[in-house]
């Protein structure tokens, strides 16, 4: 997600992981060193999502200090060691990747993301601290991670016709022009998901005129009459049409569709009967709206049915905890399989090529052994 986020905020653009690190660092409570292999996939996987180079702190260890036992490219015991191995290696594959310098990596969703908007639920009267915000926006990352879907983090008001599927998960602050810019985004045929407390207050940290969620009324086809947030501990069940359930907790809402359909219902609590999770056909597009948190079994599900209105491509053949990424550029398109399980894994290639780090050519199912990166210019 950091390197996603970062990515982001230099508009797709190539960018410069300047320090992460060999192994154990110095600052946790408990330090543990990195497994064998884990420096590397640390390293490719932040190249794969769109650094030039990984570069590390610190190149000697040093011995004094307060840094003196975090982990460096040249540890205590010197050349003789795994780690500095491990650094070795991954030079001469770094070395092997240089054609990939420049070239942008393709996301097929956007979150959308503010950092005036984190800032506001940070303020010390806020229902809402900006940890939570974080962690709402990382279940979403999460699950459209383990979709294998990969993500820009967008502005607002920024352009967002290349993507299919919009993500918008707790975006309290919102200016009109961005709620303006999510409808014609829908109208043009995307397909929106937006979570609980968002659109509540404008860039003056004033709350829009009218009913909540503000300007997302229109493209979300309800109201929320009022907050109903739950206890520390307090789950309510979400029921689905067919009569399947789902949990849910930290939130709840009144909401009152305006044109919108009821998908899930809260089955319990003091919302019971009331829309939780809804659907909004807008022009050409379709507008999801989810007023309480979800596990993950139902960001799955939500999920599921939000890729099907955008028409992604199904990736449901690649392996679980395998990172696939491509990057493209004027030197070719570059796809990046990053296994971080502790088994063989094969990923399903549409176009042969040529795997970069062993030379090899790649055809069919590209064989990714466990705890390694394999990176593959694709023919053509």
């Amino acid at each position: 997600m950091a390197a996603d986020l970062t990515r982001s905020v230099a508009g797709g653009a190539p960018w410069l992981l300047l320090e992460h690190s060999t192994s154990g660092v110095n600052w946790q409570p408990r330090n543990p060193a990195k497994a064998p292999g884990q420096m590397a996939r640390n390293s490719l996987a932040h190249v794969a999502r769109g650094s030039d180079g990984a570069m590390f702190f610190q190149w000697r260890q040093s011995r004094r200090g307060a840094e003196k036992f975090h982990s460096a490219m040249l540890p205590h015991g010197g050349t003789d060691t795994r780690v500095w191995r491990e650094v070795t290696e991954l030079g001469a594959a770094v070395e092997t990747l240089s054609e990939i310098r420049g070239t942008r990596t393709e996301a097929d969703v956007a979150v959308l993301w503010d950092w005036h908007s984190w800032w506001a639920q940070n303020l010390d009267w806020r229902p809402s601290g900006d940890h939570d915000a974080r962690e709402r926006a990382d279940a979403f990352y999460e699950a459209l991670y383990d979709r294998h879907l990969t993500v820009d983090f967008a502005h607002p008001e920024a352009d967002l016709s290349r993507y299919p599927l919009v993500v918008v998960p707790a975006l309290y602050l919102m200016t009109e022009a961005a709620g303006n810019n999510l409808k014609a985004y829908v109208e043009n045929g995307g397909t929106l998901v937006v979570s609980y407390f968002s659109g509540i207050v404008d860039e003056h940290d004033a709350v829009h005129e009218g009913a909540y969620p503000g300007p997302l009324r229109d493209v979300l086809g309800l109201t929320v009459e009022e907050f109903s947030p739950l206890l520390p501990g307090e789950r309510v069940r979400v029921t689905g049409p067919d009569g399947s359930e789902l949990g849910a907790d930290v939130w709840t809402e009144f909401v009152v569709p305006r044109g919108a359909e009821t998908v899930w219902t809260y089955g319990d609590g003091l919302t019971a009967g009331h829309p939780a999770v809804t659907r909004h056909r807008l022009g050409e597009g379709t507008a999801w709206y989810v007023s309480t948190r979800l596990g993950v079994d139902g960001l799955d599900a939500l999920l599921g049915w939000a890729i099907e209105d955008a028409r992604l491509a199904p990736r449901a053949d690649l392996p679980r905890d395998v990172e696939v990424v491509r990057r493209t550029g004027e030197s070719g398109t570059y796809l990046f399989a990053v296994n971080h399980t502790g088994s063989d894994a094969k990923v399903p290639l549409e176009t042969p090529g040529t795997e970069l780090l062993t030379g090899e050519r790649a055809a069919g199912r590209l064989a990714v052994p466990a705890g390694t990166v394999r990176v593959v210019r694709l023919d053509g």
